[in-house]
Protein backbone atom coordinates (compact mmCIF):
# COMPACT_ATOMS: atom_id res chain seq x y z
CA UNK A 1 0.00 0.00 0.00
CA UNK A 2 1.29 3.47 -0.86
CA UNK A 3 1.81 6.21 1.69
CA UNK A 4 0.93 9.88 1.36
CA UNK A 5 2.29 12.44 3.80
CA UNK A 6 0.63 15.81 3.89
CA UNK A 7 2.75 18.42 5.65
CA UNK A 8 2.32 22.06 6.54
CA UNK A 9 -1.46 21.88 6.75
CA UNK A 10 -2.72 25.16 8.23
CA UNK A 11 -4.02 24.87 11.79
CA UNK A 12 -7.63 25.80 11.04
CA UNK A 13 -8.35 23.13 8.35
CA UNK A 14 -6.50 20.53 10.42
CA UNK A 15 -8.50 21.36 13.56
CA UNK A 16 -11.80 21.36 11.64
CA UNK A 17 -11.03 18.04 9.93
CA UNK A 18 -10.11 16.42 13.24
CA UNK A 19 -13.30 17.71 14.83
CA UNK A 20 -15.44 16.46 11.94
CA UNK A 21 -13.79 13.05 12.08
CA UNK A 22 -14.50 12.88 15.81
CA UNK A 23 -18.14 13.85 15.25
CA UNK A 24 -18.46 11.06 12.68
CA UNK A 25 -16.72 8.58 14.98
CA UNK A 26 -13.85 7.90 12.58
CA UNK A 27 -10.15 8.63 12.53
CA UNK A 28 -8.71 11.54 10.60
CA UNK A 29 -7.10 8.99 8.27
CA UNK A 30 -10.47 7.33 7.59
CA UNK A 31 -12.08 10.70 6.90
CA UNK A 32 -9.33 11.74 4.48
CA UNK A 33 -9.46 8.40 2.63
CA UNK A 34 -13.24 8.66 2.27
CA UNK A 35 -13.02 12.23 1.00
CA UNK A 36 -10.28 11.28 -1.48
CA UNK A 37 -12.34 8.36 -2.79
CA UNK A 38 -15.44 10.56 -3.13
CA UNK A 39 -13.41 13.19 -5.01
CA UNK A 40 -11.93 10.61 -7.38
CA UNK A 41 -15.41 9.13 -7.99
CA UNK A 42 -16.74 12.60 -8.84
CA UNK A 43 -19.08 12.74 -5.85
CA UNK A 44 -17.73 16.08 -4.57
Amino acid sequence: MAAINLRNVPDDPHRRAKARAALEGVSLKQLMLRLLEEYLDGVC
